[in-house]
């Protein structure tokens, strides 16, 4: 029934957040907003007509006597129509907010937290960017640089390549023609190669884990070593669905793939064969290979991973997941727990934030996450649950980015 259809509709524009951008996953955007455009058109003409009557019954419950009246059945009224009276926007509560906490790329301009804005040298779009400790690594359609803090002469660490950057800020990976390179990008000698090898073109540098290079390409995922450099050797793990790295050396964490539609969290170990999948963390709603650049991202110590699922941005408590995983593995078990065992591990979470249609996601600190949603806003996550309204440049345009960064005590 239409009484019946408005009530969803008003509930959904209750539950609704805020949206913001994300220049980095414009084509992903793109494509969910115009998705959204052809499901709302069919709602909106149901509801049009009717919207005429809806907003004469508001107005007939604002401009009624401050006097509480029994409501009239053959009167058109809010109560009426929906049993109650009309919400009050005094009544919703307002969002504590917080400075940005970030950097920002705006078109072809670097716009940092702290105010300034500098023009990037750029041959066509800046495609990727990232904060380290001495500047900021950026990349276009043919080069791969570096901006030091003093905003002075680029320095040039790559052609045309994709790049990852290590945990600490410290290294640059690039693939550039099919040669595997780790590049200093701190102090004096930044801009030098530490250790090269050659790799096929498609094995894009996705994450580093201690001195390991971890490659993603159609086949799966790879690593490389340039601690003790030697030739790349093929061991594909195809199982992999996404690789996180963390400044540990001795692990790192992947997702693979659950029962039914369910992703699950795995720990990640470097052997001699190939990247080895450890204990399972946990298994949820995680998202997929073509979206975890964006929408996940490990926080500076290792200890969190923020993912924005369907139902909100979520910190999954990593160590906490370990703990239970090494309990749960190393205690003899009565075959009704062994059942029991057997069944789905949820992920340990240590925040959930109703935080929905995030786009990207980036650590401002180890506690707290900063979500990109698709309308040009930004919101923040604490790791207490708190949830954040980040104020922005008053001036800013659609199409910015935020920009992760690495190292530098965070």
């Amino acid at each position: 029934m239409l009484e019946d259809e408005l009530r969803e509709m008003f509930a959904a524009r209750a539950q609704t957040l805020p949206a913001a951008a994300d220049p980095a996953g414009r084509a992903i955007r793109q494509a969910r907003r115009t998705t959204r455009r052809r499901r709302t058109a069919t709602g909106t003409m149901t509801v049009f007509a009717f919207a005429t009557v809806l907003g004469g019954a508001v107005a007939a419950q604002g401009l009624g006597a401050a006097a509480t009246t029994a409501a009239d059945p053959n009167r058109v009224t809010f109560q009426n129509l929906f049993g109650g009276d009309a919400p009050v926007a005094a009544r919703q509560t307002q969002l504590p907010t917080m400075d940005l906490p970030v950097d920002l790329l705006v078109g072809q301009q670097l716009w940092t937290a702290d105010g300034q804005r500098v023009n990037l040298d750029h041959d066509g779009d800046v495609a990727m960017i990232a904060k380290v400790p001495d500047g900021w690594v950026y990349s276009d359609s043919s080069t791969v640089r570096l901006l030091p803090n003093s905003a002075g002469a680029t320095v040039k660490l790559s052609g045309q390549s994709d790049w990852a950057v290590s945990h600490d800020g410290s290294r640059v990976a690039t693939n550039d023609q099919g040669t595997l390179a780790v590049t200093k990008v701190t102090g004096d000698d930044r801009g030098t190669t530490i250790a090269s090898t050659p790799v096929p073109e498609t094995a894009a540098p996705v994450t580093f884990f201690g001195d390991r290079v971890v490659v993603s390409s159609e086949k799966g995922f790879d690593y490389w070593s340039a601690a003790a450099p030697s030739q790349y050797k093929d061991t594909w793990n195809a199982e992999l669905l996404a690789v996180f790295g963390g400044a540990a050396a001795n692990v790192a964490v992947g997702i693979v793939r659950g029962k039914g539609e369910l992703l699950c969290l795995v720990d990640v170990t470097a052997v001699k064969n190939g990247l080895k999948i450890g204990a399972q963390l946990g298994c949820g709603d995680l998202v997929g290979k073509a979206l975890v650049k964006l929408h996940a991202a490990l926080s500076p110590d290792g200890r969190l991973l923020a993912v924005a699922s369907p139902s909100g941005l979520q910190m999954i408590d990593l160590d906490r997941a370990r703990i239970d995983a090494a309990a749960n593995s190393g205690k003899k078990q009565t075959q009704a727990q062994a059942q029991a065992q057997s069944q789905v591990q949820a992920l340990v979470l240590r925040a959930d934030c109703p935080i929905t249609a995030v786009d990207a996601v980036v650590w401002s600190d180890n506690t707290t996450v900063v979500a990109q949603t698709d309308a040009d806003g930004i919101f923040a996550c604490r790791s207490d649950g708190t949830k954040l309204q980040v104020a922005l440049p008053p001036d800013v345009q659609p199409g910015w980015t935020m920009i992760p960064s690495y190292g530098a005590g965070k």
